[in-house]
C-alpha cells in the first residue's frame, strides 16, 4: 500500500506491517518518518535493531531474515536497510522478494532509500513490498510551499502566530528545511505562553553558525579544517544533540552525492545547482564547487558509509564515540587525510 507522509501516523496506530519503504530526496523528512516507524517498533517490543548500509558489492547473505537460535523470550527485531542508490540490485531484489514472500512474525523490515525513479518503482521487489507492506514517498518541500509547511509544523508544536510569521521564518532560513525545523523547536522553548511575535522571530532566527550544524558544514565545505575540532567541541559542550547534528550533516552529504553524480555524468553545473531543493544559493556556489572538486562521486558515497557509523555509535550499537567519528568524517570531507601526512590533527575524545 502507498501512504503519504500525513497518512503514516494513522497507519502505525493500527499496528506494524511486515515491511516499510521510505524514500525520497529530502533526507530530513525521510529520517523523521523513519523515526516514527522505529518508535512504533520499540513500542511493540522490538529490542534488537540491525542496520545495514547497502553500497557497492553488498553481500546480502549477511542479512538473516529469520532468527537463527531459539529464545525463551518473545524478542522482536527491526532490520533497517539503508539504500542510498535507490536500487538493491539483482541479488538484493531477490532477497527482498524472499522476505516479502514469507515475512517472519518477529521481524519488521525498514528500508530507507534515496530517490527511486519511476522505472524502478515498477520492478518486482518494489511492487511486492507495496503489496505486503507500506511505501511512503517523501517529496521535497518547494520554496513556495515552505511557509505552509512551517505553519503546519508550528501548529503541530502548539505555537500561536499571525499569518506573516511562517513567511518571515522562510526568508530568514533561506529555504533550508532543517534550519526551519530547528528554529521552530527553538521558538517552542522561547515561548512558554506559545505566542510567537515577529520581534521574537527576528531576535531568535539569527546567524548562530558557530554553534549550529549547518555552520559546521559551511566550515567543512570551505575546507577550513583547523576550525573543525574546535566547532565540534563547542557543539558538544553546548549540549547539542548529536542526532540533530547527524541529520544536518546527512542532508548536506546527500546533496553533495547527488550533485557529484550528476556532474560526473556530464550535467551542467548551473543546472545541477538550480535543480536542488532548495537550489544552491549564489553566495554558496563557489564554496560548493570547490568542495565537489575535492572528491569524486565514489568518495562522496563513502562518506555516507561513515555517517552510518556515526549513527550507530550515537544510538549505542557501535562502541565508539560518535563525536570523534563525526570529527574524522568532517576532516575527511574538508580534505584532510588522517592516515596520510596531516598528523597535526588529534582527536580529543
Amino acid at each position: 500500500m502507498r501512504f503519504n507522509v500525513d497518512q503514516l501516523t494513522g497507519q502505525l496506530i493500527k499496528g506494524l506491517l511486515p515491511v516499510y519503504l521510505v524514500f525520497g530526496d529530502e533526507a530530513m523528512l525521510v529520517e523523521e518518518n523513519s523515526d516514527l516507524i522505529r518508535e512504533k517498533a520499540r513500542e511493540e517490543g522490538a529490542s534488537e535493531r540491525q542496520v545495514w548500509h547497502v553500497e557497492g558489492r553488498f553481500d546480502w547473505s549477511q542479512v538473516q531474515w529469520q532468527e537463527q537460535t531459539m529464545s525463551l523470550f518473545d524478542n522482536k527485531r527491526l532490520i533497517e536497510l539503508r539504500l542510498p542508490s535507490g536500487s538493491p540490485g539483482k541479488d538484493g531484489g531477490e532477497a527482498l522478494r524472499r522476505f516479502v514472500d514469507d515475512p517472519p512474525v518477529d521481524t519488521t523490515l525498514l528500508i530507507i532509500s534515496g530517490k527511486i525513479d519511476k522505472r524502478s518503482q515498477k520492478s518486482k521487489w518494489f511492487t511486492e513490498i507495496q503489496r505486503v507492506g507500506a511505501v511512503i514517498a517523501v517529496w521535497p518541500i518547494d520554496l513556495t510551499d515552505l511557509p505552509r509547511w512551517i505553519g503546519q509544523r508550528m501548529q503541530h508544536r502548539g505555537l500561536k502566530f499571525n499569518p506573516t510569521i511562517p513567511a518571515l521564518i522562510t526568508d530568514r532560513v533561506e529555504g533550508n528545511l532543517y534550519a526551519a525545523a530547528q528554529e521552530i523547536e527553538k521558538l517552542v522553548l522561547l515561548c512558554p505562553d506559545s505566542q510567537v511575535s515577529e520581534e521574537l522571530v527576528l531576535a531568535s532566527v539569527a546567524d548562530n553558525a558557530r554553534f549550529q550544524a549547518f555552520g559546521l558544514m559551511e566550515i567543512v565545505f570551505n575546507g577550513h579544517a583547523a576550525k573543525i575540532p574546535r566547532v565540534i567541541l563547542s557543539l558538544k559542550s553546548e549540549g547539542v544533540d548529536i542526532l540533530a547534528v547527524f541529520s544536518a550533516v546527512l542532508w548536506s552529504l546527500h546533496r553533495m552525492v547527488d550533485m557529484s553524480t550528476q556532474l560526473e555524468q556530464g550535467a551542467n553545473v548551473d543546472q545541477v545547482f538550480g535543480a536542488q531543493k532548495p537550489p544552491v544559493w549564489d553566495k554558496s556556489k563557489s564554496m560548493i564547487r570547490d568542495s565537489l572538486a575535492r572528491h569524486d562521486a565514489r568518495q562522496w558515497k563513502q562518506f555516507l558509509c561513515q555517517m552510518s557509523e556515526v549513527d550507530q555509535a550515537a544510538k549505542g550499537s557501535l562502541q565508539q564515540c560518535p563525536w570523534a567519528l563525526l570529527e574524522v568524517l568532517c576532516l575527511n570531507v574538508a580534505g584532510v587525510d588522517l592516515h596520510g601526512q596531516n598528523k597535526e590533527f588529534r582527536l580529543g575524545y
